[in-house]
């Protein structure tokens, strides 16, 4: 009996140093992020595109908001280059809210919070929204975005709406 105890002693042990173990990691892995994620809001604000894309696997697939999927670094990129000129962001900040992973895969989901200024328009846009960011380990250890997707937490259709009472008012 004293064996079976000792045994079921010895597996729970693993299993908790093991969980402790994962949670230890994932934590070590969120402030990576997030460091990641403050040079990437910079990069944003800066206008710094190949610092962005640096963040990205060569294989990348995005799926933004109100557009088609993007598949892969280079039309990534292009698609950068069409927006160019279209808005300005000058506030950009994402927050963590969890990470988890499996095998070589990392998924954050955070928050986002930005403002942009566009031609034409006096004052900026300001937007928030949650994203789903899915990155892959390298062999160096490093983090690059495999998958990302984000979407406004605010209503386009909302405002459109607001917008044309305005214009009807006067």
């Amino acid at each position: 009996m004293k064996t079976f105890f000792a045994a079921a002693f010895s597996f729970c042990f693993v299993l908790i140093s093991a969980h402790l173990y994962a949670q230890e990691d994932m934590s070590k892995l969120k402030e990576k992020i997030e460091a990641m994620n403050d040079t990437y809001s910079k990069a944003e604000i800066a206008g710094d595109d190949e610092t962005i894309l640096s963040f990205y696997a060569e294989d990348a697939i995005s799926l933004p908001s109100y557009s088609p999927i993007i598949k892969g670094k280079e039309a990534i990129k292009e698609s950068m280059l069409q927006s160019k000129g279209a808005y300005k962001i000058t506030e950009f900040k994402m927050t963590t809210l969890d990470v988890f992973g499996s095998g070589d895969l990392v998924y954050e989901i955070g928050n986002y919070n930005m403002a942009m200024t566009m031609p034409g328009m006096e004052k900026p846009v300001t937007d928030t929204g949650k994203y789903l960011t899915v990155y892959q380990k390298q062999a160096d250890g490093s983090l690059k975005i495999k998958a990302e997707t984000w979407n406004t937490d605010l209503n386009p259709w909302a405002s459109m709406g607001k917008m044309q009472e305005e214009k009807e008012k006067k």
